[in-house]
């Protein structure tokens, strides 16, 4: 009797482990990479021309990445929009020291809902550029906003299911 009873104890734990692999369904990683687009961007200090290169900087940040594979509106999963939200540029002894701020909000690409908001802040201190020092800051900000993307990434790719 006792046998018995191990057995069907066995016999449903089998049971359930199957039910559950077949309602899960394949992982996020084998889905292959998350297809994310680049939306709108704007800048509340600098102009149009932050705008572009917060638009650049989350191209190029997003390509760079092994988990995601930067695509077209149409083809998306997610989308990443943003807004440079803070640029200072302050003189220091003999260096212009330059701190930036951006906001990001990843959203689904069908139905718009928010997925994750996002911050990310860089400062860039040299003697050289202006322009070059505010580009070199929007870049760390933007992979600073980006950072937790990579543990949140596949939890967002399973809540859109």
């Amino acid at each position: 009797m006792l046998r018995a009873s191990r057995l069907a104890a066995r016999s449903i734990g089998v049971a359930l482990a199957m039910a559950v692999l077949c309602v899960a369904g394949p992982t996020a990683a084998e889905r292959g990479p998350l297809r994310v687009a680049v939306g709108e961007t704007g800048a509340t200090t600098g102009g149009p021309r932050m705008a572009r290169a917060l638009s650049a900087a989350l191209a190029r940040a997003l390509d760079g990445r092994a988990d995601v594979r930067l695509t077209g509106r149409r083809q998306a999963q997610l989308v990443v929009r943003g807004s440079v939200v803070r640029l200072e540029r302050r003189h220091r002894a003999r260096e212009l020291e330059v701190r930036c701020e951006v906001s990001l909000i990843v959203a689904d690409a069908r139905g718009g809902s928010i997925r994750a908001m996002l911050r990310g802040r860089a400062g860039a201190r040299g003697g050289g550029d202006a322009a070059h020092l505010s580009d070199s800051a929007l870049r760390a900000a933007v992979r600073s906003a980006l950072r937790p993307l990579a543990a949140r990434g596949r939890a967002l790719a399973r809540a859109r299911r």
